[in-house]
């Protein structure tokens, strides 16, 4: 069958669209992808002619499926109904996060939608469309037939990930959406750095993110929510991508806590990759399970980088976001993380969350002030994304319903447009958010340490708290800097300079 896939994802790192593909590609299907990159402002939609082009990708296709986050569904039920005003009369398939957390929002604008791991789920529809068979009882599908909507089971999840193939970088027939056109995908457009995931799920399902759905899901379908591929098969898969593309110059390993992996795990995976790949790489872990063991090991075989997630203080990890970790453990990282110079450490953390109080911030701001120095600090917004379990307890909450359907479609860097929308502890989380950035000994982002103490004092916080004014007027020049970094400055870093430029600059970037 001739099939093309589509990703609205803002940038073509896509993996999950990818192993689909070299799943069909395998079965011996004629697969197409298109990278449909959009702005990362999430109110900006595709023109007529994205439109028209996405369409000329797909009109000789036997078969669609199209994949988005929740922020970029809106352009997926676009992009859904400009096919249906084309009559385009093939199947539409939507997968992805936001399809398996909010199914029955996405059944209402397309006709098959795959909840959980599509790629069982995928040969299965294949097969049926090619021989002409009712979809009806395909596990994994909601479909909508003759006016009722049939929601089957999902079925067990992957055990053995290692019989996927590996992931689909076969550039010919890959698209990627540039100045209203689809054009054909260039290595150059993998900036130098392939994002890499080496196993599937999270033991933490915290309430904010779409691990806590995705555990509920499979309860009882699988023996372990978290899976991993082998050493063996991520090395194997590596040196097939640094064969292809000479210009890499790293590997970003996105899994949610790659310092998960029992240590003779990560200890077989270093000894491969410091003797076959030999090129730095990147990945997250969490306070839990940093030890002295792993990250030895991982500095040792070419880390360079790696992100923590704090997220919230001890109480609103513990009540509001079921993440089982305490401030201690973070303390703990930090101190094990900061006994390598040649390791860049970035701390995630969340805030502009409603239900925290005043003690909260503050009590992030100083636990932030008591990690080993230096880190780059980065500040998210809370967004309450549909399915998740804060979204089921905010939306019912008549004090929030207005502000949470307006959250997950806020940029996630529109961190004053976040705060004016929640307006709680708004002096104290714009404090917050002038942190972020690198944090050294003299300053904590745009703020030196001074002038931070001096912000968080009893008398100052008291005072800000009641007189809002002078926190507008603040919030408006952060929106206005934020505005400038995402519209303009990261325009000109993508567009005008050259690759070989970008490349070379990652590779000291962290070393500045």
């Amino acid at each position: 069958m001739k099939i093309t896939l589509i990703s609205t994802a803002t940038t073509p790192s896509d993996q999950g669209i990818r192993t689909v593909s070299s799943v069909l590609k395998k079965a011996g299907h004629d697969v197409k992808i298109a990278f449909m990159v959009g702005p990362e402002d999430y109110s900006v939609f595709y023109n007529e002619r994205e439109l028209n082009a996405v369409y000329s990708l797909c009109k000789n296709s036997e078969m669609v499926g199209i994949s988005s986050y929740a922020s970029t569904a809106p352009r997926a039920e676009q992009i859904i109904n400009f096919l249906k005003k084309k009559s385009l009369k093939v199947p539409v398939v939507w997968g992805g996060v936001h399809a398996t957390i909010s199914p029955e929002k996405c059944i209402e604008h397309c006709d098959i939608v795959c909840v959980g791991e599509g790629e069982r789920a995928i040969l299965d529809l294949v097969d049926a469309i090619k021989n002409k068979k009712s979809i009806n009882k395909i596990k994994n599908l909601w479909v909508r037939s003759k006016g009722k909507i049939i929601k089957n089971e999902v079925r067990p999840t992957i055990e053995n990930l290692d019989e996927l193939p590996f992931v689909d970088y076969t550039l010919n027939d890959h698209f990627v959406l540039e100045g209203g056109v689809l054009r054909k995908f260039r290595e150059r457009d993998l900036d130098g750095a392939i994002f890499f995931l080496t196993g599937r799920g999270c033991p933490y399902g915290c309430e904010y993110c779409s691990n806590n759905l995705f555990n509920k899901l499979y309860r009882g379908k699988c023996k372990s929510i978290v899976r991993w591929h082998s050493p063996e098969y991520i090395i194997d898969c590596i040196l097939d991508l640094k064969k292809r593309f000479k210009s890499l110059s790293y590997f970003d390993i996105r899994d949610d806590t790659f310092s998960l992996r029992p240590v003779k795990d990560i200890e077989k995976f270093c000894k491969l990759y410091k003797e076959k790949v030999g090129m730095r790489f990147k990945c997250l872990g969490d306070p839990k399970t940093i030890s002295e063991d792993k990250i030895k090991l991982l500095v040792d075989a070419g880390c360079t980088d790696i992100i923590i997630g704090i997220q919230g203080v001890e109480r609103v990890n513990r009540e509001i976001y079921h993440r089982n970790q305490t401030d201690e453990n973070v303390l703990r990282a930090s101190n094990i993380l900061s006994k390598y110079d040649d390791l860049a450490v970035m701390y995630d953390v969340i805030t502009c969350n409603p239900y925290e109080k005043p003690e909260d911030v503050l009590n992030m701001i100083n636990l932030l002030m008591k990690l080993e120095k230096p880190y780059y600090l980065s500040v998210n917004n809370l967004v309450f994304f549909p399915g998740s379990g804060l979204y089921n307890m905010a939306v019912n909450d008549v004090n929030l319903k207005d502000q949470v359907e307006k959250s997950w479609k806020l940029n996630y860097w529109d961190r004053s447009k976040h705060i004016l929308l929640k307006r709680n502890n708004m002096y104290l989380v714009l404090v917050l958010n002038l942190m972020r950035g690198s944090v050294s000994h003299g300053r904590y982002g745009l703020l030196p340490s001074f002038v931070l103490k001096y912000l968080i004092g009893d008398d100052v916080v008291k005072k800000n708290l009641r007189n809002e004014g002078k926190t507008l007027f603040a919030l408006k020049v952060l929106g206005f800097m934020d505005f400038f970094r995402e519209n303009v400055a990261k325009r000109v870093y993508r567009g005008l300079l050259p690759v070989w430029f970008k490349v070379w600059y990652d590779k000291v970037r962290y070393r500045l």
